[in-house]
C-alpha cells in the first residue's frame, strides 16, 4: 500500500501560487516577534581578583595566565615583597607579592590564593593575589574614573565599576610595570 501525503500535489500554477500563499500566511501567524529595539551596550572585560577586602580586576592585555602558588626559591637580598623565583614549565618566573608592594603586609598563603603570570614587553612576573574570580564584564558607560582614588595605592588604578555596592577598580598594570619602586627588588 501506497503511503498517502498529507499535502496534495498542486496541479497547476494556480495552485501552486495558493499554496505559497498559505505557507506564507502559515509562516507570518507563527513566526517569533521580531527583538525589540535595544540599546546595544559595549562591555569592558578584565580578570576579577582580590587583595585584602579589595577587589580589582585587570586587562587581559597583561595577564598571561592564573595558575596556583609554586614552589618558589627566595632570592637572597630581594626587598620583602619578592617571594623568590619559580620554575614555571621550564622558564623562571620571579614571583611578588602584591600586597605587600603596595600595602607592606605579606599574603597569607591559603588554598584560594592565586599567582596572576603577566607579561609586557620584556617583564615577565608572577603576582599574588587573595583570589581570583574569573572574567567579569562590566558596562563601560558605567566607569567611573573616582573609584578607588582616595587609597593609598590609587596611582596604580584607573577609576572602576561600581557593581551590586561593590567597588572594582581597574588595576593599571602598565603604572605597576613602569613603576621605579617595583623594578628596584633589592633590598
Amino acid at each position: 500500500m501506497a503511503s498517502q501525503s498529507l499535502i496534495s500535489q498542486p496541479k497547476n500554477t494556480q495552485q501552486i501560487i495558493r499554496l505559497l500563499q498559505q505557507m506564507e500566511e502559515y509562516s507570518r501567524n507563527n513566526a517569533a516577534p521580531l527583538p525589540l529595539n535595544e540599546e546595544v551596550r559595549t562591555l569592558w572585560s578584565g580578570i576579577g581578583f582580590r587583595i585584602a577586602q579589595h577587589h580589582f580586576v585587570v586587562s587581559m592585555d597583561f595577564v598571561r595566565e592564573i595558575m596556583k602558588y609554586p614552589s618558589v626559591s627566595q632570592v637572597p637580598g630581594s626587598k620583602e615583597w619578592v617571594r623568590g623565583i619559580a620554575n614555571v614549565r621550564g622558564n623562571l618566573l620571579p614571583i611578588f607579592d602584591l600586597q605587600g608592594f603596595l600595602g607592606k603586609v605579606l599574603t597569607p598563603v591559603k588554598r584560594e590564593t592565586r599567582v596572576l603570570s603577566i607579561a609586557r614587553d620584556k617583564l615577565s612576573a608572577g603576582l599574588i593575589v587573595d583570589e581570583i574570580y574569573g572574567m567579569k564584564y562590566f558596562d563601560q558607560s558605567l566607569f567611573d574614573a573616582h573609584i578607588g582614588r582616595d587609597m593609598k595605592w590609587s596611582d596604580f588604578f584607573s577609576g572602576g565599576y561600581e557593581v551590586d555596592g561593590k567597588n572594582w577598580m581597574v588595576f593599571n598594570m602598565q603604572q605597576l610595570v613602569e613603576s621605579r619602586d617595583f623594578l628596584n627588588v633589592a633590598s
